[in-house]
């Protein structure tokens, strides 16, 4: 008798009260506050703007936990104004469905009926945005799926304005409201959606991660960049459209691939546009410089304003745009991985600024390897995203991003700097390969100056330069067969080399490098000076061969 009171009293609990029964009279009026509730699996639905679109990764772990324990936590649920079902407001939809799994397998009371957490109605944002946050703390979605959920987000915020935001403002709405997140990793999110998605859905759907993203989207984004460094070689009428036509092309090749190699893809990139946009005078190693190295830079030659006369003092101090072969916007990133690059693909001018001090003036500047702030499209609003300096020796116009640097102009001061104050080498790229893929790109910048990129080629090698020399009709290349051809004679050369450096004093002989490409030069002599230094310690038996399998 006792037994048979306790199982109804049992059963009744479970059964719930009438608050929570889709039948009852009140059932369309939805509490004010948050409540505790038991709500069977027919009341309950996933929510349709879940941003998890496949299989939660540790769906069997969980499941096997559920069907041992039961729920540890308990689900958090609302109920949209006029709907039927209630919803999960904060994740849970793969605790439905395992829930729902496990109920058609054992018919245990205890998987159909569940305790909940009611909270009113936050909306479909909210809804959205407790999601996101639910499984950024818990790292169980993809790239794709986040920047999917993103999406949407932007999506409802613009329908509840009734206008469109700037990303600077999603971002800030987004902070306010619970989910920090930068306008970099934003724009990169919306990239992926709208330039990558349609080519390449079943590796980005299967998981493919950020870092490979950020290299498709870094290459992209260079390949436009390169369209305006190729227009007047190229027979076309519209090199962008042609580029990242073979780009696209590309990502539906690779897509048919169980695994995404960005060196294989790059490969297959650069000989397709070899067959199916050739450029005049740009072979398969030019596109490996333009899209790993240079990423699309224009080396050209800056335009040098007058020299400003300072107050009080005969020294006088040069405000100038830095000279591209000194630094040319490159950083560390453009030699360890693929950075993120400027959506506006404009180089920020740069300019050292030169006052009387004592202290020792501070001039290595490295920018972080994984900042935020640059931005990959080229569709984003110029004015939401402020461009940054890609590692220059000195300050940029911006002082949120650098510190000023401050050179002393007396005499004594002067000789006290050392060519790594002037070039600084980071630890992490002194080293022969590093080095060899620095001087080749001063070098090309060098002869990018004078016509003649042509008349070098990268090469490698234990005891390489990190270049051959192609062509020794010039005085340049007559002068840098001295270090890619040691073993031959090279008689011409002091001449060469004072026509290169100083000229002559006879009237028309001035050098064929002017202050700026001289500066340009002896950055390439110091590398080159670094890489010796280096190269003298290894073992002289070491062949080429030996040393880079």
């Amino acid at each position: 008798m006792k037994t048979d009171l306790q199982h109804k009293l049992s059963q009744a609990l479970l059964r719930g009260n009438p608050v929570s029964s889709p039948l009852s009279d009140n059932a369309h009026v939805n509490p004010v506050s948050e409540m505790p509730m038991i709500l069977t699996l027919e009341q309950l639905q996933p929510n349709p703007d879940n941003p998890r679109q496949g299989r939660n990764p540790r769906y069997e772990e969980i499941k096997s936990s559920i069907r041992a324990r039961g729920l540890d936590s308990v689900p958090k649920v609302t109920k949209a104004p006029g709907s039927e079902f209630y919803i999960f407001s904060d994740g849970g939809n793969t605790r439905y469905q395992i829930l729902s799994e496990l109920w058609q397998e054992t018919q245990d009371e205890r998987f159909f009926r569940l305790h909940v957490l009611f909270k009113p109605w936050p909306g479909r944002l909210q809804c959205l945005i407790g999601h996101l946050a639910e499984n950024e703390v818990r790292g169980e979605l993809t790239f794709l799926e986040k920047a999917q959920g993103i999406c949407v987000a932007r999506s409802l915020y613009e329908e509840t304005l009734g206008k469109k935001l700037s990303l600077r403002a999603f971002a800030q709405r987004m902070t306010a409201d619970g989910l920090p997140v930068s306008i970099s990793h934003i724009s990169k999110m919306e990239d992926t959606v709208s330039v990558l998605l349609p080519y390449m859905p079943r590796l980005l759907e299967n998981g493919l991660g950020r870092p490979q993203i950020e290299q498709l989207l870094s290459v992209r984004s260079t390949l436009k960049r390169v369209a305006d460094s190729f227009l007047f070689q190229y027979d076309g009428p519209d090199p962008a459209c042609d580029f990242l036509g073979c780009f696209e092309r590309t990502c539906t090749e690779i897509d048919n691939h169980d695994v995404f190699d960005y060196d294989v893809f790059l490969d297959e990139l650069i000989g397709r546009l070899l067959r199916e946009c050739s450029v005049a005078g740009v072979d398969y190693e030019r596109w490996v410089f333009e899209l790993k190295v240079n990423k699309g830079r224009r080396s050209t030659k800056p335009e040098l304003p007058a020299p400003v006369e300072s107050e009080g003092d005969t020294t006088t101090a040069h405000s100038e745009t830095v000279p591209t072969g000194m630094t040319s916007g490159f950083s560390a990133e453009d030699l360890l991985t693929e950075p993120l690059s400027s959506g506006s693909g404009q180089e920020a001018s740069v300019s050292p600024v030169v006052e009387k001090k004592k202290s020792r003036p501070v001039v290595e500047i490295q920018t972080d390897l994984y900042g935020g702030a640059p931005v990959l499209s080229g569709d984003t609003d110029e004015a939401d995203i402020e461009p940054v300096d890609g590692g220059s020796l000195f300050v940029t116009n911006n002082p949120e991003h650098v510190t000023p640097v401050e050179a002393p102009v007396s005499g004594h001061a002067v000789t006290a700097l050392t060519c790594q104050d002037l070039w600084p080498v980071a630890s992490h790229l002194d080293d022969i390969e590093h080095l060899q893929t620095q001087i080749y790109r001063t070098l090309f910048e060098l002869g990018n100056e004078l016509d003649l990129s042509s008349a070098f080629m990268a090469a490698s090698g234990v005891h390489s330069p990190g270049f051959i020399t192609l062509s020794a009709h010039s005085v340049l290349g007559r002068v840098m067969t001295v270090f890619s051809e040691p073993d031959e004679s090279h008689d011409d050369i002091p001449d060469a080399l004072r026509a290169l450096l100083t000229g002559g004093y006879q009237p028309g002989m001035s050098p064929v490098l002017n202050d700026t490409q001289f500066m340009t030069w002896m950055k390439l002599m110091y590398l080159l000076r670094c890489l010796y230094a280096k190269q003298r310690d290894v073992d002289p038996d070491v062949n080429d061969e030996e040393e880079w399998e």
